[in-house]
């Protein structure tokens, strides 16, 4: 058979292959470059080129650059990246950079791995240049008349400035610029004449040198946003008064704060977070609150760089978050949160997450006029209490709450989780994971939500689950082993999307109950009784349309399996309603065989019925043994996935 040529390849894979090609040879480029563009594909290729001159030698790579760039100049070009790891010549790289500006080039990055750059004369004329990303690289000058004349955004990583140029040397030529990211550099004086109008957003990681972030912020009188990283953010020699008018989003990760001049303000902020941020000399999170009056969402996470203890103290009475909506504690230490939140009198969602075990409660006794009117949405991960009262206490005075996730943890002091909430639409409940000890007592969780809409609930360590009636529950997710079983799954009537584990051997509901609405179910195959838990449901829902079966948890098959035992009135379900079936992890038992058979053979109105197992050895042999049977309906597709 005649192998096809290049040019019968669909032009996607062509593309493909010419990404992977190795740099060519000058005569060779122009042959291969020569042919394509008489056989079309070329003026495909993507708008992106990227040069690596890793492996080739100086002509090798200057040659096959020249051949790809002046092959088509009427293209235009989004991205083009240099990585030159030897020297070039200042026209060398002038003249590389020239055929991308007469694309019309975009984005322009070049890494010259801790080399010169003389920044390339042509850019000045480029009107198209948005953005140009500098890495691993030295400047030592800037010439007057250089200019980017669009440039909106500047990426500068490692770049040393040389001598008496300046950051603000190379700033002073982008006069519309609105992004600018700093990375791995010093900083030297910035002049106080000097601003940057135009610039809305800034990234300073790890920077060092003369300046703190503070003074630097005196040249961006309209800076939007903020981000900071492993710098000085205050000096103690700072400017008399800094004001930062425009700021709404200030993003402070990994690094100390030992002065907050008592001066400086934040009169627009909205945002803050403090990411492994760690105080001294008296300083606390309360001394950056104070100058935000506006703000609305706070983000607090303990620090773990300097080992030292975040701490949230409010020592003054009149102190107020009087907008805030938004609050995260991560690993916050507190004397006692109860006299933090009052301060935040229109909280709306609020996360307390304290995973990193502390041994600290976090939760103390609640004062009887502790409210928080507004909150809609509370989370509590891994969080300790004084107590069950604390729990219930903390729920019942949030009026207005719709959402609570409570994530439980050992030794939490927490035996009986008391949920009395008239407003909440959606729990979710996880308390599966770590080690417990034996408790004689009764712990568990009793839930009073009537208008409870969506629940997920985990749960393999309480002995008493106590659900009351929940006419509005629609989607549940239920994992659970709790002996009391019967005290649950019978409050939700109204369900129409179940994901069910149970691994009681009895019924999770008081016999006559039915699930009128129920239309999806999702049952876990790991317990030895879920065949007859399936029966049950089944003979229960008469509108079941959908049916999953799946082991999410690992089937026991040396565990004594409970019988199958077939139903001996066909349930209403699968006669009418029942029209698709997917058993994940099947393996083609003796019982999963009859159950599967039962149902194929009793639907009427079933579409597709789907059988995946782990092993795509035993696809045949489960595909022959279920056609023995001869029970598949005819309108039913059998698929094998």
């Amino acid at each position: 058979m005649e192998e096809p040529s290049i040019s019968e390849l669909p032009d996607e894979l062509i593309l493909k292959i010419f990404s992977l090609l190795p740099l060519y040879e000058e005569s060779i480029a122009t042959r291969l470059l020569n042919r394509l563009r008489m056989e079309g594909p070329w003026k495909l290729v993507p708008n992106v080129s990227v040069f690596d001159d890793s492996y080739n030698s100086f002509v090798n790579f200057m040659s096959f650059v020249y051949a790809s760039l002046l092959f088509n100049e009427s293209q235009i070009l989004e991205r083009f990246h240099l990585m030159l790891n030897q020297k070039y010549s200042a026209s060398d790289i002038n003249v590389l950079v020239k055929f991308a500006v007469k694309r019309s080039v975009r984005k322009l990055r070049i890494q010259t791995f801790e080399n010169t750059l003389e920044l390339p004369s042509c850019l000045s004329s480029c009107v198209t240049l948005k953005s140009l990303i500098l890495r691993q690289l030295s400047i030592e000058v800037v010439p007057s008349c250089f200019r980017l004349p669009s440039l909106k955004s500047l990426h500068l990583f490692s770049v040393e400035f040389s001598g008496d140029v300046s950051l603000a040397s190379l700033l002073q030529s982008c006069r519309d610029l609105e992004y600018l990211v700093v990375k791995d550099m010093k900083f030297k004086t910035v002049p106080r004449w000097f601003q940057l109008s135009s610039l809305r957003s800034l990234h300073l990681l790890s920077i060092s040198g003369y300046e703190s972030v503070a003074s630097i912020l005196s040249m961006c009188p309209f800076l939007e946003d903020l981000v900071v990283k492993q710098s000085q953010v205050f000096s103690h020699y700072e400017p008399t008064l800094i004001t930062c008018r425009k700021l709404k989003t200030l993003i402070l990760r990994e690094l100390t704060i030992s002065v907050v001049p008592a001066l400086f303000c934040l009169p627009s902020l909205k945002t803050m977070h403090l990411l492994s941020v760690g105080f001294t000399e008296g300083e606390s999170v309360a001394s950056l609150l104070r100058i935000c009056p506006l703000l609305e969402d706070l983000v607090v996470k303990q620090t773990e760089v300097t080992h030292m203890n975040l701490s949230i103290k409010v020592d003054l009475p009149w102190f107020r978050l009087p907008l805030l909506k938004t609050l995260h504690l991560l690993s916050v230490k507190f004397e006692s949160i109860a006299s933090f939140l009052p301060i935040c009198p229109l909280l709306e969602y609020l996360v307390v997450d304290q995973s990193k075990e502390d041994g600290s409660v976090v939760f103390k006794e609640v004062p009887y006029w502790f409210r928080l009117p507004l909150l809609k949405s509370l989370h509590l991960l891994s969080v300790k209490f004084s107590g069950n009262d604390s729990v219930a206490k903390l729920i019942q005075n949030c009026p207005v709450l719709e959402d609570l996730v409570i994530n439980k943890t050992r030794d939490d002091n927490v035996l009986i989780f008391n949920i009395n909430a008239p407003s909440l639409r959606s729990l979710s409940i996880d308390n599966s994971k770590g080690k417990r000890t034996y408790i004689e007592e009764n712990h568990g969780f009793v839930i009073n939500a009537p208008s409870l809409e969506k629940m997920d609930f985990k749960d393999t360590f309480s002995n008493l689950l106590v659900f009351e009636h929940m006419p509005e529950v629609t989607e549940a997710n239920i994992q659970v082993i709790c002996d009391q079983s019967e005290n649950f799954i019978g409050s939700l009537t109204s369900i129409r999307h179940l994901s069910l584990c149970c691994l009681s051997s009895e019924t999770p509901y008081p016999s006559g109950t039915t699930f009128p609405y129920l239309e999806h179910l999702d049952l876990c195959t790991c317990s030895a009784g879920w065949a007859n838990l399936l029966v049950c449901i089944l003979n229960d829902a008469p509108r079941l349309k959908h049916l999953k079966l799946k082991s999410q948890h690992g089937a026991h098959y040396n565990d004594p399996m409970i019988l199958w035992k077939e139903p001996t009135v066909v349930p209403e379900c699968l006669s009418t309603h029942l029209e698709i079936m997917e058993w994940r992890q099947y393996e083609g038992t003796e019982q999963e065989r009859n159950v599967a058979a039962y149902i194929l053979a009793n639907t009427t109105c079933l579409n597709t019925a789907t059988f995946s197992t782990r092993c795509r050895n035993k696809h045949h042999r489960m595909l022959r043994k279920l056609k023995k049977l001869n029970r598949v309906s005819e309108t039913c597709q059998l698929l094998f996935d």
